[in-house]
This record gives C-alpha cells, structure tokens and sequence, in this order.
C-alpha cells in the first residue's frame, strides 16, 4: 500500500514537509512502518502526528539520510542536542525514526 503523506491532515505540517521534502531529495520512496500510536506517551501520540518511522534494512545508508535531514532541519534551536531524525533498531527492527517539534526550522 502506498499512501501520500501530504495529504494526511492529522500529521504535523513539518513533518509532511520533511517526508515530502526527503523523498524529493532522494528520489527515494520510504515505507513508514509506525505511525500514530494510541497512548503513546512521545511523538507517535500526539495530535497533529509528530513522529513517523520509516523502514530502513541498511544502517551506512540510514546513517546517511539521518545526517542529510539533520543537516537540513533543526528540531528545536532552543535545544540542539535533539535531532529531527535518528536511526536506531536491529535487524529487522532498524529504521530512521523521524520527529518534529513546534519550533522545528528548515535551515
């Protein structure tokens, strides 16, 4: 199935313009495997949707998307140490979680 995340009214508007703008630059078409989460307590539970995960088998090239976002997109200035994407996971569990923040900025 694939779906058009810009479209999706209850995702953040910076998120839907990261994953736009992410497959955009890529040429890359993503598969997200987690979206919103009832009673999640972080970005998968809030409403407009902060947080998607998108699948990713091979962690050189996740780690490169991670810093091409990062180096594109601030999640918050007031706390650099956060970061609008990050990969994490195992095997078949690795994939590049994605966030924004109200203050989130294209830089």
């Amino acid at each position: 199935m694939k779906a058009d995340i810009v479209q999706w009214e209850f995702v953040d508007q910076t998120l839907r313009n990261i994953a736009d703008w992410l497959e955009e630059k890529t040429g890359f078409e993503f598969t997200m495997t987690s979206t919103f989460r009832i009673d999640d307590k972080g970005v998968h539970g809030t409403l407009p949707l902060r947080g998607i995960d998108l699948r990713c088998r091979e962690a050189s090239l996740g780690k490169n998307i991670e810093a091409l976002i990062n180096g594109e997109w601030e999640y918050d200035p007031r706390r650099p140490g956060l970061k609008c994407a990050f990969l994490h996971g195992e095997g078949a569990n690795l994939h590049l979680h994605i966030q924004v923040h109200p203050n989130t900025i294209k830089l």
